[in-house]
């Protein structure tokens, strides 16, 4: 099963659009009103610093992941790695007969392998899951995510989990 993931793009808008409305990606990643124009003002805003990607699978377009380099100020700060860099990263399977088949832990380990090339400090990876989410904790588990902490934040309660990686 080939994933390859491509920068997203204004291209991609009409697919982010459409997954970002599908039932099982807005009981999980609800920004609020899901306009095409919201999410091109969200996603494609200038001077955002959170990289975005459009993965597919066997070539059919899938998903949606983001990654963020987690910094002081950040709301995961306190939980960075002792050195090297921490990054966040979050993913949706928008093709909703794509869910449920172990896709999620497979996407997630080709995408660190990607930014782990590309970043080479990089030591920890936080995901922050809702607890309610169970298909995407047990994802993230089986990609060798550890459970840190449950956490409120402004987009309510989540699961706070970490992969530590050796260095390359």
């Amino acid at each position: 099963m080939p994933i390859s993931f491509e920068p997203l793009a204004p291209a991609h808008l009409p697919l982010l659009h459409r997954w970002l409305q599908e039932g099982h990606v807005r009981a999980f990643w609800d920004d609020g009103e899901r306009t095409a124009d919201a999410v091109r003002a969200h996603y494609f805003r200038v001077g955002r610093d959170v990289p975005g990607f459009v993965f597919r699978v066997d070539g059919r377009a899938a998903g949606f992941i983001q990654r963020e380099r987690v910094t002081p100020g950040h709301e995961f700060a306190r939980w960075v790695a002792p050195e090297g860099e921490t990054w966040g990263v979050d993913l949706l399977i928008g093709e909703a007969d794509l869910t449920g088949r172990g896709l999620g832990a497979a996407v997630i380990q080709a995408f660190l392998a990607h930014l782990q090339a590309e970043r080479p400090a990089l030591r920890r990876v936080l995901i922050d899951p809702s607890p309610a989410n169970t298909r995407a904790v047990r994802a993230y588990a089986k990609a060798g995510f550890t459970p840190l902490t449950r956490l409120r934040t402004g987009d309510g309660e989540v699961q706070l989990m970490q992969l530590d990686l050796p260095a390359p």
